[in-house]
């Protein structure tokens, strides 16, 4: 490389973008404008995994969204983990809201090949009992209404403040689902916060060690047994990103 190349094109932003095809449209909150842009990327003997997170906020109703579209694929057996429009949503002094929702053909429940399948896991984690209540009743009401088939997940591998996790789950590619239950998380977290006080100081360390170290290295471990092999520090990398900042 000599100056003049490296001047011009050293560490250039990557030519990986996310095809305008795939975004959902945002859930309708107010004052929501996007903040930044992340990629991370990693290739780990036949298996690459990208991450093309936005980051949102709205100083209206002090929210802050994360979005993420990902695909972790084995190039030589085509087995893969794709996360369409998973989100992390968080007000200051009320629990973070995940919402995980992936289109398969490896089953991260049994590590076995299965067809295609969309699930849309979500959590509410350090949400005292109120706010589980008033979250997952209104959600699961939503649920109903729109013929999703749902069902509660309790995790022996969580620690005991995570709670249980409210899956929705069908077999085959469903992206109106996913569409459905991104829209039907916000206006039950939105109910969340209007109906119960907030924590403040509220300690978020708790929930950001857990995703950055052990749900990293828990991932790592899982994706291994699916036949996807996921670098610890990718999945690291792309937690800090959910959970940093509030």
């Amino acid at each position: 490389m000599n100056e003049k190349d490296f001047l011009m094109n050293y560490l250039q932003p990557s030519t990986n973008r996310l095809d305008k095809t795939f975004p959902f449209p945002l859930p309708d909150i107010e004052g929501l404008k996007k903040s930044g842009d992340f990629i991370v990327q990693g290739e780990l003997e036949e298996t690459f995994s990208v991450n093309i997170i936005s980051k949102f906020e709205s100083d209206v109703l002090g929210v802050r969204l994360i979005e993420v579209y990902k695909n972790s694929q084995n190039k030589d057996s085509g087995l893969f983990i794709r996360l369409v429009g998973s989100l992390s949503l968080v007000k200051n002094g009320y629990p973070f809201l995940f919402l995980d929702a992936a289109v398969t053909n490896v089953s991260p429940l049994t590590t076995e090949p299965e067809d295609i399948t969309t699930r849309v896991a979500i959590h509410l984690p350090q949400a005292d009992p109120e706010q589980k209540k008033l979250f997952f009743t209104m959600l699961s009401e939503k649920a109903q209404e729109n013929g999703v088939s749902y069902r509660d997940m309790k995790s022996d591998a969580l620690p005991d403040f995570w709670g249980s996790v409210w899956l929705g789950e069908t077999k085959k590619f469903d992206l109106d689902m996913i569409r459905q239950l991104r829209n039907d998380a916000w206006l039950s977290y939105k109910q969340l916060f209007e109906q119960t006080k907030k924590r403040v100081p509220f300690d978020y360390r708790p929930v950001q060690e857990r995703m950055m170290f052990d749900n990293a290295a828990g991932e790592h471990l899982l994706f291994k047994k699916m036949g996807l092999s996921v670098p610890m520090e990718a999945q690291a990398a792309f937690f800090s990103v959910m959970v940093a900042g509030v």
